[in-house]
């Protein structure tokens, strides 16, 4: 991922939670939980799949992992289950840092922006601004791909790092 990586705080993980709904108090109280005397920095990471080589030399696993800025290779913790994660978004993490490598504990997934395509082909730009509040805007453009094209130039120029194209499709 390019873009800049930093410890985050409590309330600036809280801001940049995922879903909607539930309690501030409470989301503390889950970050406390989880917390220890080892899991005590707060990071945003995105995990991928890699191809790593057993000890014995002969075969090769794929194991999510992340990096920090240091250069530390990030794993998942052994006691977290990682069928639920998906490769390349976002998570805030509690991370353990050892001598060689680092490991993390996922508190819940980061917010990503979204571009929605509804079968009418009028893509709409929704985002949460720096307040918090949820934000809609349509792509302009006289064809379906200007109008694309608009929404991830916008996207680019709100300093979004990555974000997520949803296609929309109703059935009646």
């Amino acid at each position: 991922m390019i873009g800049k990586m930093k410890k985050l705080n409590a309330d600036e993980a809280i801001s940049r939670k995922g879903t909607f709904g539930g309690n501030i108090e409470e989301d503390i109280k889950k970050i406390e939980n989880l917390q220890d005397d080892r899991f005590t920095d707060i990071w945003s990471l995105r995990f991928g799949w890699v191809e790593q080589q057993s000890d014995k030399g002969s075969k090769t696993q794929k194991k999510l992992m992340s990096m920090l800025p240091n250069g530390k290779v990030v794993f998942i913790d052994r006691y977290q289950n990682d069928t639920d994660i998906v490769p390349e978004d976002p998570y805030i993490c509690l991370v353990y840092e050892r001598e060689r490598e680092a490991f993390a504990k996922i508190i819940f997934p980061e917010y990503q922006p979204k571009i929605y395509i509804p079968p009418s082909r009028l893509p709409v730009m929704v985002w949460r601004d720096n307040k918090g509040r949820i934000q809609r805007r349509l792509g302009k453009g006289n064809s379906y791909e200007m109008r694309l094209l608009d929404c991830i130039k916008e996207m680019e120029k709100l300093g979004f790092d990555s974000v997520k194209i949803v296609y929309r499709k109703y059935s009646r």
